[in-house]
């Protein structure tokens, strides 16, 4: 009976659309997998065991966080609540603000900062104005006063163009050294741009080139503008296309708005990251990359997630993370309205573009990029109570909602009350312990430990797309088959079982063996070649990998030995 070996996947393609079984013609087929969970899809290629997400804060209620940057050293998060913005710095409460914005209207805000400023609009308020004082405990919010607002005859004569009756700005952006304005309750398809250098000031004067700009699209249909986008262009992006404006510097006598595609902008605001704009189509179904593309001599807006459009499930949030000196992928973390999240590894430059999913247990509700830190507003049951939780994206942990410390050595372990009468997972010292349930804020080891992390487990599952191969007779793809091994490419990893479609059995990948002393040190996390052998028959013969202990996880590559 023919054997064959191949490279199943080095899983740089991430996880690909259940529609895409078949399609062994696409490249993607032999990098991506058929399943991603809790994973990270590494820009050199291969699945990495997401970071756990480390407990800061009780949120108190359902909240939208935005990042305040006053510069590289003074950040915070922002929580915008029902009538209320409370102001995070390393996680720690330092401020709340009182607001009229109710928590439907939070959610369709819009934000630009700079220096000590945040801007906030929504077309039901007067545009405002978030500043820091001169601690970080003190924050002012106060409504903007605009000078030489625009006229418009609605109908009975020139009246202000923004007003309480008429509504506000609904967009707004900071760029060539304008504040600017898209959208309002009723012109929601003008833009407006200030004065030079004089923000607030929107006075059109006789039209001289640092003058203000009132300026409406000339489209067939009422395109309400729903984001605007300062990048290479100023981007504009409504319900019914997208936009950009060409000339530069932008004056009022060379203003000229170009459509470029039409496949219309959800609410959802767009980031930008590796040179693309990324943004949620009207239909909430698909993300879309607004990208330059010099062959076109225009804007294109490929969808960016036609291989794992399953994993999109009508987004709530989307933020970006781009590359450090210490690792080179951009990630986009889309939240689902699910609470599940969707995110994107992407390194133009290399052709790398690869999606994953994250689970928790609870529902993620929204992010927010701090610099390189990642933050999630996360709704949980803890103890049969609902929660709202800040946590922050830890590579150092294997929990979520988890606390990691370093003590005296003890039996004792605190500082968990936010988690008490939930069962939990425990690491000490880097073993595997006991499950624990907190009470009063603690628990009691089975033996002393210096570092310890508690927190609610979470599994990785990677699951490859079916073995396929031609033989001489044809394509094995619809062919029964039985997997006899695999060979894993591991990269500091413990805690891996394979199983594999045809049969029910796990198999423990072997971690380490049995010798003199072993047993008393916590197993080390091995990196090289590891095999596993299996048995069953099976038309598909997928390969899954599973981790259910909090342990760290790296997949470079996969081999499959199958017979047909």
């Amino acid at each position: 009976m023919p054997r064959l070996r191949t490279l199943q996947t080095a899983f740089n393609a991430g996880v690909l659309d259940p529609r895409l079984a078949a399609r062994t013609d696409v490249k993607q087929y032999y990098q991506g997998a058929d399943t991603g969970t809790n994973v990270l899809a590494l820009p050199q290629g291969g699945f990495k065991r997401r970071p756990g997400m480390a407990y800061h804060a009780a949120l108190g209620a359902e909240s939208l966080l935005y990042t305040f940057s006053f510069n590289v050293e003074q950040t915070y998060v922002m929580a915008f609540q029902n009538n209320a913005i409370k102001v995070y710095m390393d996680g720690a409460l330092q401020a709340t603000v009182t607001t009229t914005y109710t928590l439907a209207q939070c959610k369709q805000l819009n934000v630009v900062q700079s220096a000590d400023t945040m801007i906030i609009v929504h077309e039901d308020h007067q545009p405002a104005k978030l500043v820091r004082g001169a601690a970080h405990t003190s924050w002012t919010l106060s409504n903007i006063t605009l000078t030489n607002i625009p006229q418009f005859d609605f109908g009975s004569g020139d009246e202000d163009v923004w007003s309480a009756t008429r509504g506000w700005p609904k967009t707004v952006a900071f760029f060539q050294q304008r504040l600017w304005f898209g959208g309002s309750g009723q012109r929601p398809h003008t833009l407006w741009g200030s004065q030079v250098a004089d923000y607030f000031n929107f006075d059109v004067g006789t039209g001289a080139d640092d003058d203000a700009i009132d300026v409406t699209l000339d489209t067939n249909q009422i395109n309400a503008l729903v984001a605007l986008m300062p990048a290479r262009h100023l981007q504009l992006f409504t319900s019914g296309g997208e936009f950009y404006i060409s000339s530069s510097p932008i004056t009022p006598g060379n203003i000229a708005i170009k459509n470029q595609t039409r496949f219309g902008s959800s609410s959802t605001p767009p980031v930008n990251i590796d040179g693309a704009t990324l943004f949620l189509d009207y239909g909430q179904s698909s993300i879309r990359e607004f990208l330059f593309s010099w062959e076109e001599d225009a804007y294109t807006s490929n969808s960016a997630t036609l291989l794992a459009s399953h994993l999109i499930t009508t987004p709530v949030d989307m933020d970006a993370r781009r590359g450090t000196s210490t690792e080179d992928a951009n990630y986009v973390y889309v939240v689902n309205s699910d609470g599940t999240m969707a995110v994107f590894n992407t390194l133009r430059s290399q052709q790398v573009a690869g999606w994953t999913k994250w689970e928790t247990t609870g529902d993620i509700e929204a992010v927010t990029v701090e610099g390189t830190e990642v933050w999630f507003a996360v709704k949980r049951t803890i103890n049969s109570s609902t929660v709202y939780h800040l946590e922050k994206a830890d590579p150092d942990t294997y929990t979520d909602a988890n606390k990691s410390q370093t003590q005296s050595s003890s039996t004792t372990v605190s500082n968990l009350a936010h988690l008490n009468g939930e069962s939990c997972r425990v690491r000490a010292d880097g073993s595997i312990m006991d499950d624990a349930t907190p009470s009063g804020g603690t628990i009691t080891l089975a033996r002393e430990a210096t570092t310890v992390e508690v927190g609610l487990d979470f599994d990785v599952t990677v699951t490859t797309m079916p073995v396929t191969s031609d033989f001489a007779n044809g394509s094995i793809l619809t062919e029964k088959k039985r997997l006899v091994r695999i060979v894993g490419d591991f990269y500091q990893t413990l805690g891996v079982y394979v199983t594999t479609t045809g049969t029910s059995t796990n198999v423990l990948v072997p971690e380490r063996n049995l010798g003199e002393d072993v047993l008393d040190s916590a197993p080390s996390a091995y990196t090289g070649i590891k095999e596993a052998y299996l048995n069953g028959w099976d038309r598909l013969a997928q390969v899954t990998i599973t981790q259910t202990d909090p342990q760290p996880f790296t997949l470079l590559g996969l081999l499959v030995e199958v017979e047909a």
